[in-house]
């Protein structure tokens, strides 16, 4: 009986373990997550594209342009930094634009424009296009792994001063806590001088 009881255990134990790997793990490819060891950038591949063919990349930023051809989809992008995670930032720094060939279908609702993505894969040359009416070259590359991240969710931050310390002592006023402004007789007209420093 005892015996029965620990095989229980563990295999309760085990299954426990197991959903919570599942649920921490990332779904974000490791290839995207993990920079490459030798890393090409935009400028090195655009500078001198015959070099640098066939070296792996990681690349991100902000959809632009979503293309479906036969067998592939065409990711015009603008390049930005990424973060450790290879996520793009959100910066106005960019090191240009970029096209990305994904091997299947991408729906240009989903992966639309102003959304994020990230792309490894090889180098593969430059392509000459057109940005308005100036001529521009867009480095290529053939994505091997692509991650389109989550829409970033504006959140509103209103600082209150009566909430912001569990021990505060709202009849304590300094410059930076004060009871809100109806709380002062004669208010608008006779605000304690205080207020205004």
């Amino acid at each position: 009986m005892t015996m029965n009881i620990r095989i229980l255990k563990s295999a309760v134990t085990g299954l426990l373990t197991a959903l919570l790997l599942s649920a921490c793990a990332s779904q974000v490819p490791l290839p995207i997550r993990t920079a490459p060891a030798t890393s090409l950038s935009q400028s090195e591949a655009g500078a001198d594209a015959a070099t640098h063919m066939g070296e792996t990349v990681r690349w991100g930023g902000t959809i632009l342009e979503t293309v479906n051809r036969e067998n592939i989809t065409r990711l015009t992008v603008l390049g930005r930094p990424l973060h450790k995670d290879g996520e793009p930032k959100s910066s106005d720094d960019s090191a240009g634009r970029f096209i990305a060939i994904v091997p299947e279908f991408l729906d240009p609702k989903v992966y639309a424009a102003d959304r994020h993505v990230t792309v490894t894969g090889t180098f593969a040359g430059t392509e000459a296009g057109q940005v308005g009416e100036h001529t521009y070259t867009y480095p290529v590359v053939n994505a091997d792994n692509w991650h389109l991240w989550p829409r970033e969710v504006a959140r509103s931050y209103r600082y209150d001063p009566w909430y912001d310390d569990p021990f505060y002592d709202p009849w304590y006023l300094d410059r930076w806590h004060y009871p809100p402004a109806w709380y002062y007789r004669g208010y608008p007209y006779a605000y304690p001088y205080r207020y205004w420093r």
